[in-house]
């Protein structure tokens, strides 16, 4: 595996928001790749074995979840979410829960938890000190209900033919590693730039890279989609930081029942009867 000692040659705080380009880099990483700073591993890239590709391949093909489209490309965009989820009262999830799709979409799961458990062993393989810090730092922040198999990410994501603009992962944990498995077929382009040291992923099927994304400014750039079944699909493995305020599932299921009691009685007070006291029909007598 070839190694580079990488260097931040400017701030690129203004790019936030903005689209990646190919001026942004000079280097293109398309081979297994160790990244250092003052000779201390910082980041990789690698490629999983074949039987692994296959079952990515798979997965990206046939999850499903709601659609929305990129803006005047007419490619559907799709993000599947696996795992453990925070409360997020903006979206109407008012307690911590497994998502949906570990049960909706099981077979996926179970091969998503597959590749998972493959990338946290060649994470630690080639970043022990790291893996270890990251997975001392989850289990002591996140309730042990929502590990899984004694791995250092609680939550996986498939995101398909996004295209992301420059950011951090301000929703992870601090200091914990970003884990990113790219799945793709028929496609150009797509590569996952970090402008602050003018290199770029090639991101080719199979390949997957860790590196500290809560850290460090990334975006990927456009990508040409050259057949009908072509897609682009990034597999995200993490922990959202909003974890740590999770209670264990039957507590979080308790508060959950006493926000929908207390709805209804708001309810009632809104609209004059609750919810239970419709359905029955004694209004209508």
């Amino acid at each position: 595996m070839k190694t580079i000692e990488i260097k931040k040659i400017k701030d690129c705080n203004n790019y936030i928001g903005k689209n990646p380009k190919k001026e942004d880099y000079d280097i293109l990483i398309t081979e297994p790749t160790l990244f250092t700073m003052n000779g201390e591993i910082v980041a990789f890239y690698d490629k999983l074995p074949d039987n692994l590709i296959k079952k990515a391949e798979e997965v990206s093909i046939n999850t499903k979840s709601s659609k929305s489209w990129r803006q005047g490309s007419g490619v559907p965009t799709m993000s599947s979410v696996f795992g453990a989820l925070p409360k997020n009262e903006a979206r109407r999830m008012h307690s911590c829960r497994p998502a949906k799709k570990n049960t909706k979409e099981l077979n996926n799961f179970k091969t998503i938890l597959t590749i998972a458990e493959k990338i946290a062993k060649l994470y630690q393989s080639k970043m022990p000190n790291n893996y270890e810090e990251d997975l001392k730092t989850i289990k002591e922040i996140v309730n042990k209900d929502y590990l899984i198999k004694n791995l250092p990410f609680t939550t996986f994501n498939a995101n398909k033919n996004q295209i992301i603009r420059y950011h951090r992962d301000r929703g992870n944990v601090k200091g914990v590693m970003s884990n990113v498995l790219i799945s793709r077929y028929g496609v150009s382009g797509g590569e996952l730039v970090f402008p602050e040291y003018r290199f770029a992923l090639a991101q080719e099927n199979g390949f997957y890279s860790v590196f500290n994304g809560e850290k460090e400014i990334h975006g990927v750039a456009d990508c040409q989609f050259l057949a009908q079944d072509a897609y682009r699909c990034s597999f995200v493995f993490y922990t959202l930081e909003q974890m740590k305020h999770c209670k264990s599932y039957f507590e979080e299921m308790k508060s959950e029942k006493e926000t929908f009691t207390q709805k209804n009685i708001n309810r009632k007070k809104t609209f004059g009867m609750s919810k239970k006291e419709f359905s029955k029909g004694d209004w209508k007598k």
